[in-house]
């Protein structure tokens, strides 16, 4: 039988990295918001630029993972309620499916998700990569309308995940349940935007905001705030099969 680490639990699974500073301190005393089951709560800190697989990274009975190459990695933390939580910067979610990881670690602890997986991966996808590419690094999704805009945006994205002041702003990804529904929060630390009203249409052929139509279309509610950096989505759950 594995032992069960004590609560909380730092797992530093970063290579090279020395010092954690406030963000440790506040993980190794027990002052960050972590929600984890009955196995204890955990933290991994993860170097995400030195990392070629994040498929373990919220292996039970991990609940958070922080990317310790993003920057201020510990910010706004303490008022993110969440028992399954990785943040990442930019260019690690550019270079991995962290999506994928997420999804998994929920289904692996939620089995009752499973119902609503396609949904999830569609919406968080969506919302992932607007938080990525509109949201850190400011780029205009209608350059996307021409092939020369097309090559500016792809070359105007490659300069900026190279540029730290960009490719370190970190996505956050939220998730916390109850009997009746989950919640998924993305945020970003872009300069944020004004969502479409719920009652405009997206047209079929717009080079930007149709994501935001799908993902209005398969949640059950949709709320931005933050001035549009944090989206809130929420699904309803299946109710839980009772024991036999």
């Amino acid at each position: 039988m594995s032992r069960v680490p004590p609560s909380p639990t730092i797992i530093n699974r970063t290579s090279g990295k020395r010092g954690l500073g406030r963000f440790g301190r506040l993980a190794a005393s027990g002052l960050l918001p972590l929600h984890a089951d009955e196995n204890g709560h955990c933290l991994v800190l993860f170097d995400g630029a030195g990392t070629a697989d994040l498929g373990d990274i919220l292996c039970p009975p991990a609940a958070w993972a922080i990317d310790l190459g993003a920057a201020s990695p510990d910010q706004g933390l303490d008022r993110l309620p969440a028992r399954l939580l990785v943040r990442a910067a930019t260019t690690t979610m550019v270079a991995h499916d962290v999506v994928n990881v997420v999804v998994a670690a929920l289904i692996e602890r939620l089995p009752r998700a499973r119902s609503i997986e396609m949904d999830l991966r569609i919406v968080l996808q969506e919302a992932v990569s607007n938080a990525v590419m509109h949201g850190n690094l400011c780029l205009d999704g209608r350059l996307r309308g021409s092939r020369e805009g097309l090559s500016l945006f792809t070359q105007t994205m490659q300069r900026r995940l190279g540029d730290p002041r960009f490719g370190h702003r970190p996505v956050t990804i939220a998730l916390d349940w109850n009997q009746a529904y989950l919640v998924v929060r993305v945020e970003d630390r872009g300069r944020g935007f004004r969502p479409p009203a719920t009652s405009l249409p997206v047209e079929a052929k717009a080079c930007s905001g149709r994501g935001i139509g799908q993902i209005r279309a398969l949640c059950q509610r949709v709320i931005f705030t933050d001035r549009g950096r944090r989206i809130t989505m929420r699904f309803g759950l299946p109710p839980s099969q009772p024991a036999t």
